[in-house]
């Protein structure tokens, strides 16, 4: 476990994270190793896991002054959107590299009268009362729908975002779909178990129809569907569905995903598919790192100890059968892909390689190394080809040649 942490430690406000930890005496940390990565002195490294960190001065709220203008840009976006305080802090950790506090910067943007007009903040006074669990007992399952992801060409796509969190570390697992099939939200709890190397003994999920056949109205009175109920034999684990308008029931993912919201905040960025869930991936990351209000601890350190609780995943013949089963093809040189003799593009950094393709109702759905990286009406033209995958050849054509041509020219090409 002390590999895991060591290798989050990047800088000195890093070793914060870790403070309470090691003042505990939970995790052992070698300050010599630490004192030369970090190229600083070992009484310093001690500080700071002490917690002891140097008093900020007004200098830190002058030093935002150079992104004020950076600010007010971003807020000023039509399709950019900040939602939480907390959202636009990351972000600017990110694109800008702020190293001010999260309060610090909240009272900045507090105090200017521009920027808190600007910002618009949503409140959640409701409150909700807290079911802990022990290590390993209990997971919760929820999925943030239809968040709206707008692209460079300004095309909106519709995500959907599963998430699994463990109770007791209140660590996430989530991933990026563009449906809520039976079969897609069992590919992601198969996926999620496997990223965590366990599987609780409960699961507590909300009343979807996908895994709900009859609601529940008393105490363990929900009737599952035959696809979910055979999920959860074949990992043994107990449903548990939440009471009809009981949301709070599972309140560790209603309240996770809020953080999802933070992908609205590039908007009108990104290039492709790839690209949301690069920068999901990157959320995820910050958030399993960050320390969780409720246990005082990184999601990512009290998992390492929620390992031991775990059930045993089942053997990989029974997982294999939750997971999408895809044909297998190949990206041509022209970044295509054949399906039924027709051509269908994926983005360019693929070309070359095998990509798999499954079939949900009229669409074509594409996906590399469990991501889904594009999606296609299944049509009867020769060529399919999507805007935001930037195929020059095509950009090349003169505006007047006639379409007929253009498909006669592409036969002609020898595709893998």
């Amino acid at each position: 476990m002390t590999s895991v942490i060591i290798e989050q430690i990047t800088k000195l406000e890093d070793l914060l994270i870790f403070s309470k930890a090691y003042k505990e005496g939970m995790i052992k940390l070698n300050i010599s190793k630490l004192a030369r990565d970090l190229n600083k002195d070992r009484k310093t490294i001690r500080k700071y896991l002490n917690g002891e960190v140097p008093k900020q001065t007004r200098e830190r709220i002058k030093y935002l002054d150079e992104h004020r203008d950076y600010i007010v840009h971003v807020l000023s976006d039509k399709m950019q959107s900040f939602d939480y305080i907390e959202h636009l802090f990351n972000y600017l950790k990110r694109e800008k590299g702020i190293t001010c506090s999260r309060s610090t910067f909240s009272r900045y943007i507090r105090l200017d009268e521009e920027l808190s007009s600007l910002f618009k903040r949503k409140k959640d006074n409701s409150f909700t009362m807290r079911f802990e669990t022990k290590p390993g007992e209990q997971a919760q399952f929820d999925i943030k729908e239809k968040v709206q992801t707008i692209m460079t060409t300004g095309e909106v796509i519709k995500t959907y975002i599963p998430t699994l969190t463990m109770s007791w570390s209140r660590y996430n697992f989530r991933a990026l779909t563009l449906d809520t099939k039976t079969e897609t939200l069992l590919d992601f709890l198969s996926s999620a178990f496997e990223h965590i190397g366990g599987v609780p003994k409960e699961l507590v999920i909300d009343n979807l129809k996908q895994f709900v056949e009859k609601v529940r109205v008393k105490q363990n009175d929900a009737l599952f569907t035959n696809a979910f109920d055979e999920f959860c034999k074949d990992y043994g684990i107990k449903p548990f569905a939440c009471m009809p308008y009981r949301p709070q029931t599972k309140g560790k993912t209603e309240t996770q995903n809020k953080v999802v919201d933070q992908l609205k905040n590039y908007n009108g960025k990104y290039n492709d598919l790839i690209d949301i869930h690069d920068m999901l991936e990157t959320i995820n990351k910050e958030d399993n790192l960050k320390i969780s209000q409720a246990t005082k601890f990184p999601r990512v350190f009290l998992l390492e100890k929620e390992k031991g609780d775990l059930m045993p995943l089942p053997s990989k013949e029974i997982r294999q059968k939750y997971h999408l089963t895809l044909n297998e093809v190949h990206v041509s040189n022209e970044s295509l892909i054949s399906y039924r003799s027709n051509k269908y593009s994926v983005p360019k950094k693929f070309i070359g390689l095998k990509v798999g393709i499954v079939i949900k109702r009229d669409e074509l759905h594409i996906h590399y190394n469990g991501k889904i990286i594009a999606i296609h009406k299944i049509t009867n033209n020769l060529l399919n080809i999507k805007k935001e995958h930037n195929l020059t050849y095509l950009n090349n054509k003169p505006k007047d040649l006639d379409t007929k041509i253009i498909i006669d020219e592409m036969r002609n090409i020898n595709y893998d």
